[in-house]
């Protein structure tokens, strides 16, 4: 049994297909092939692949079509079903090259031959399923009619019975692509560090305040309450058409004209999907909707109660509320789930910094469109945008009406709310360290969380830290710390005691016997004396070569292990005059920094100057030899 896709207008596809129909009658020898694969090919094709006619067909695209496509969106509950695919995709080549559609098919030809073993495996391997092919072989096992619309429903209603018993939930049996709602696949989309930077987050108390000031779940609960004492359901668990008007006045919805039932007022439909979601609403074996469990313990229940709800809702959000858009699965091949989840991601990564707007839109409209080809995906996402507007200001809106996003002007960013769920969700596969009380954060938790974060949230701990403690005892306390650490560490902490001012002097003289630190004391003691070391340094404080390559060689080696061969060449460049670099590298070699010596080695691996890289090789291979 094949599902078959309803054929669009005639297009290059669809006359290949007639043809080809047409061509089989009459071909020597005789293909085996079956026209109604071959129209279903040349429909996957159309769709799913970035060609405009069938002969565009290149290298890897049967591959792709077969081993992935195919698998994915077909439904073939047995190897025998799909055992005509290869021979008529085999037939289909030759059909396009023997009417001049293609030059040659040759390479495809090879391309079936090398495919074909594998291909019935991949089609009856769940692993390869898409999510309507998953729900359809599932309804096959239960030997459910597919033809027949009600007893689908049906079968839905009690699937999703089974899985949240005593809820009649209408949510959908299957994320779309599971895969990409789990936030271990974005650990590696987004090239995330085992370690990401610390975060300040409020108390739990501040926390679950903040997640009971949530628009959404405060309208949910409304509906759930006016329901909840005995309004008659539709039996897939939706309300019934003849109560949406009044549930629409209730929370001052409009309801468009002519609307039926609930699946024509967007908005209602989403509150009742969330209500139910978090059990502020259930329905017994009459379908009669009754107050769930839950209810009591929104807004006023503990802080755990109200922080448990806040997050199911926004679970339910990033992974359900588009698919509530899609009610009738038209947009099945979009990846809503991995749309809404690398949103997400990106504000938790763009911290305070936030991201425009205009850039939410186009990740979620790149993230939503990954499956498809160019034309697929044009086509697909501007359906989608006419049928529910964008997708990036749904999600974004609904998050900041949960409250776990906020607007500022053309910038969307997470609350410390927000934050905090992100963090949790991610804490099962990278580790994200809290940063303690001002008052109780050391030095060495200032500076390493300085190694990772962006520059304005250092700034304000370094505020709030300073504030704890006489400048003079921060001051020594940096210095210390930057003079044990690696050369990240030592340029923060020595930045951050030079914002100390003039109450750090003292420890600042006493850094100039310190050779990892004395290069950095010359600076700092010239910005206290307000003098400028180059046109007017301080008596014997002058800044020599040895200052200059000991603070380059800390720069370089600080750099994050993916820096490009570009950047360390401008780090290098703004350093040191063209030409000069030979003589810079001498000094390197003899410095008595042991960064200096890293740094050559690195400028010897990835210097984009092959001239540049060979001298700095040899300068390393001194320092090393010199021990």
């Amino acid at each position: 049994m094949v599902s078959r896709m309803a054929a669009e207008p005639q297009d290059a596809f669809g006359t290949a297909a007639e043809d080809f129909a047409a061509w089989v009658q009459v071909a020597d020898p005789a293909p085996a092939a079956d026209p109604q694969e071959a129209r279903l090919l040349l429909d996957l094709m159309r769709d799913y692949l970035d060609i405009d006619e069938p002969g565009e067909l290149a290298a890897g695209d049967l591959r792709e079509l077969l081993l992935e496509i195919y698998p994915r969106k077909i439904t073939v509950l047995s190897k025998k079903d799909a055992a005509d695919t290869v021979p008529t995709a085999r037939a289909l080549v030759r059909f396009l090259a023997e009417t001049s559609r293609m030059k040659s098919a040759t390479g495809l030809q090879r391309e079936l031959d090398e495919l074909e073993p594998g291909f019935l495996d991949a089609v009856m391997d769940p692993a390869r399923w898409g999510m309507a092919r998953t729900l359809m072989q599932s309804m096959a096992a239960d030997e459910v009619d597919i033809g027949d619309q009600a007893a689908v429903d049906a079968w839905i209603a009690g699937y999703n019975a089974r899985q949240q018993p005593g809820l009649a939930s209408a949510e959908e049996p299957f994320d779309d692509d599971d895969d990409d709602d789990d936030y271990e696949s974005f650990k590696e989309a987004f090239g995330l560090a085992d370690q990401l930077p610390a975060l300040r987050l409020p108390e739990p108390a501040e926390l679950a305040q903040a997640a009971r000031g949530s628009k959404l779940l405060a309208r949910a609960r409304e509906l759930a309450t006016w329901a909840g004492d005995g309004k008659q359901l539709a039996p897939d668990g939706e309300l019934a058409p003849a109560d949406v008007a009044a549930a629409a006045q209730l929370l001052h919805i409009q309801v468009p004209p002519g609307a039926v039932d609930s699946q024509d007022v967007p908005a209602l439909r989403q509150l009742w999907h969330l209500a139910r979601c978090v059990w502020f609403v259930g329905a017994d074996e009459e379908h009669l909707a009754g107050t769930g469990e839950s209810i009591d313990e929104w807004p006023d229940g503990d802080e755990d109660e109200v922080l448990s709800l806040w997050s199911e809702a926004f679970g339910h959000l990033v992974g359900h509320s588009l698919g509530v858009d899609d009610q009738d699965g038209s947009f099945a091949d979009l990846s809503l789930g991995g749309a809404a989840g690398g949103l997400t991601m990106a504000l938790f990564l763009a911290r305070d910094e936030g991201m425009p707007r205009g850039e939410c839109r186009d990740l979620v409209r790149d993230l939503a469109t990954s499956e498809l080809g160019g034309a697929a995906a044009r086509k697909k996402w501007a359906a989608w945008t006419r049928a529910h507007g964008d997708m990036a200001d749904l999600l974004l809106d609904r998050m900041a009406a949960h409250g776990a996003a906020e607007i500022d002007g053309d910038v969307a960013r997470l609350t410390p709310l927000g934050m905090w769920q992100m963090r949790m969700e991610l804490s099962e596969f990278v580790e994200i360290p809290l940063l303690p009380a001002p008052e109780e954060m050391t030095a060495a938790d200032l500076v390493s969380f300085g190694t990772q974060a962006p520059e304005d949230e250092l700034a304000r701990e370094l505020a709030a830290w300073l504030a704890t403690r006489p400048a003079a005892d921060a001051a020594s306390e940096l210095l210390r710390v930057a003079a044990h650490g690696l050369p990240a560490e030592r340029m923060i902490g020595a930045g951050l005691a030079t914002s100390v001012g003039a109450a750090a002097e003292p420890m600042w003289r006493e850094a100039l016997g310190n050779p990892a630190l004395r290069s950095y004391a010359k600076v700092a003691l010239h910005q206290i004396a307000g003098q400028d070391p180059a046109t007017d340094p301080l008596p014997g404080l002058e800044l020599g070569p040895e200052d200059a390559v000991s603070l380059l060689g800390d720069t370089i080696v600080a750099m994050p292990d993916e820096v490009s061969g570009e950047e360390l060449a401008e780090t290098l460049r703004l350093a040191v005059p063209r030409g000069q670099e030979e003589q810079i590298f001498e000094l390197m070699w003899r410095s008595a920094n042991p960064a200096a010596g890293q740094a050559l080695d690195a400028l010897g691996r990835h210097h984009p100057d092959k001239k540049i890289a060979k001298a700095a090789r040899k300068a390393a291979f001194k320092a090393r030899s010199r021990g």
